[in-house]
Formats: C-alpha cells, sequence, structure tokens
C-alpha cells in the first residue's frame, strides 16, 4: 500500500526549480543528475524504488524504471518522464524524507533529563505522554509544511500547544491547543502510517521516559508500538533478539523480543516491560542507532576466523 500525503504543497526551500522541460531517456544535464540523487535517497525509506546506478548526467534507462516506480507509488502517469509534476513530487519527498531523519534524532537520554529543565518555564513540568506527543509532531513535520517541529522536552510549553493547534487545523480535528481522545488517535494513526513505510534504519526515536505504566502481553497503544519501534531496530544489529512487527498490540512476538532482550542485558527475564526495562531498551538503542560503539551480541562487523 503506497503511502498518501495529502495537502501538502511543494517546499519553499527546494534549491532546483524546475528546467523548463521534462526530462527523458537520453537527455544530459545536471537537473538529471539532481534527481538521480534525489531519487537515490527516497528509495532508502521507499525501497520499491530501484536504486539509479550509475549516477551521472545521463537519463537512462535505470533512471526511467526508478521514475515510473515514483511515479506508482505517488498516483502519477508512470511515463518514466520527468514532467512538472512528477520533478515537483519528487522534491517535496526528498525533502520530507531527509528532514525526518534530521528532526526525529534528537531528545536526552532518560538520566539526562534534569529538573533544571522544568524551572526555566514557570507551572510547567516535564510529562513523558507530552514528550511522545511532541515526538509525534515531529515526524509529522517532515510531511505537513502547516506543523511546526517542537523541542523533545516533555512540557506542553507555547511551542508545543501552537503546533498541537497546527496539527488539529491540518486534520480538521476541533482547534483546541489539548491532545484529547480524537487527536491523539488521529495523531497516532498518522504517525505509525508513516513509519510504517520506513525502514527501521531511516527512523530516528528520541529518549523517550518511561510512562510510569507497566507493559505486558494484552497491553495495546501508541507506548506498546514506540517500544517496539525500539526492539524492532535492536533486532536488525542484535541477531539474539527476534523481529518484531510494530502494531501497538503486545502479543507474544513482542513478549519474546521482551525476554530476549532482558535475558542479554541481566534483567530479569519475565517478558514485562517496567521502569527498568524501558530505560535499558532506550539505552541500548541509542548506543547502537548513535554512536558507533558495539553493544553485547552485536555483530562485529568481520567474519571470524578468516
Amino acid at each position: 500500500m503506497s503511502l498518501q500525503i495529502p495537502g501538502v504543497t511543494p517546499v519553499n526551500n527546494i534549491e532546483e526549480i524546475y528546467p523548463g522541460s521534462p526530462l527523458k531517456l537520453g537527455d544530459i544535464s545536471q537537473a538529471v543528475l539532481y534527481t538521480k540523487n534525489a531519487l537515490n535517497a527516497i528509495s532508502v525509506n521507499y525501497p520499491a524504488i530501484p536504486k539509479i546506478s550509475p549516477v551521472s548526467t545521463e537519463f537512462d534507462e535505470s533512471m526511467e524504471a526508478a521514475v515510473k516506480q515514483f511515479q506508482r507509488i505517488f498516483n502519477l502517469p508512470d511515463t518514466g518522464i520527468v514532467d512538472k509534476a512528477t520533478w515537483y513530487e519528487i522534491r517535496k519527498i526528498f525533502s520530507a524524507v531527509r528532514k525526518l531523519a534530521l528532526v526525529t534524532a534528537e531528545g536526552p537520554l532518560p538520566d539526562e533529563m534534569s529538573e533544571n529543565i522544568v524551572s526555566e518555564i514557570e507551572d510547567l513540568e516535564v510529562v513523558p505522554k507530552i514528550q511522545l506527543v511532541q515526538y509525534f509532531l515531529n515526524v509529522l513535520s517532515a510531511y505537513y509544511e502547516s506543523i511546526p517541529a517542537v523541542d523533545i522536552n516533555g512540557m506542553l510549553d507555547s511551542q508545543t500547544r501552537r503546533a498541537i493547534m497546527e496539527f488539529q487545523k491540518t486534520f480538521e480535528l476541533p482547534i483546541t491547543g489539548i491532545i484529547d481522545d480524537e487527536s491523539w488517535l488521529g495523531m497516532y494513526s498518522s504517525v505509525e502510517g508513516i513509519l510504517r513505510t520506513i525502514p527501521p534504519s531511516a527512523i530516528a526515536l528520541p529518549a523517550l521516559l518511561y510512562p510510569d505504566e507497566v507493559f505486558r502481553e494484552g497491553s495495546e497503544g501508541p507506548d506498546v508500538y514506540i517500544m517496539q519501534q525500539f526492539l524492532l531496530f535492536i533486532s536488525t544489529v542484535i541477531s539474539d533478539i527476534p523481529s518484531v512487527v510494530p502494531d501497538g498490540i503486545f502479543g507474544p512476538e513482542t513478549t519474546e523480543a521482551v525476554t530476549a532482550f532482558q535475558n542479554l542485558y541481566g534483567i530479569e527475564p519475565n517478558g514485562i516491560i517496567d521502569e527498568n526495562t524501558w530505560d535499558e531498551i532506550v539505552r541500548v538503542y541509542r548506543q547502537l542507532r548513535f554512536s558507533e560503539a558495539r553493544a553485547a551480541g552485536q555483530f562485529p562487523g568481520s567474519v571470524i576466523g578468516q
């Protein structure tokens, strides 16, 4: 199923403007080179789009195949020609996936959250659910120009309220600046739809604080979904941890992955995510995702014995 991104106009920071005439097989130009690079970057998040090789100024058959697949995914006529509509759709999606990689990577580790951050804004406190809302807003901001990115600080400050209101306006929900059940469900389902199309290696999760709730088999919701995303990436690096399919439902597959993680990291292997397990999953994810250090059980990068 292809990802639909309705209501988004071409972004304002596109450096290359439409060259004036369609790009087609046999053309040679700098615009072809720009488009090849953009399509190869997009193909990381949309693996159905074949990689283009060589990356040169010539519009060859490999580029034509990639253009056709891109057009099919985004409901454009699959001509293999980069007309004006295809040009701006490529630029829009390229900008979105590049921005998504940048805005979702930030956030402190759980033990880096200081009480000092609370005192900066009167009467505000760090709330794990708000932190998750802020992450969701940042994901959506990569695809919807109207929704601004926010700091992932866990506080319902004025910046976050404005972003929530822009989300509600964009999704035609009551504009309150408050996350009620309708807004929460709409935000979660939209983010889940986006992340479903992106491989684990292209998703950057922030360090989310423990939400003061124990998760076990039978639990459901956004917190379970995010933990499954953490575990899915970890499983791509550490083979002893089985893969999970993020769906927000804590089933036997998730229990198995959590238990394997706990065994590997010296935690009681009960398959339950309490505060200790939550924080350790976040710590290991951050180590594997953003550090060159190797974790326990990680493939060493070379074949031993050769």
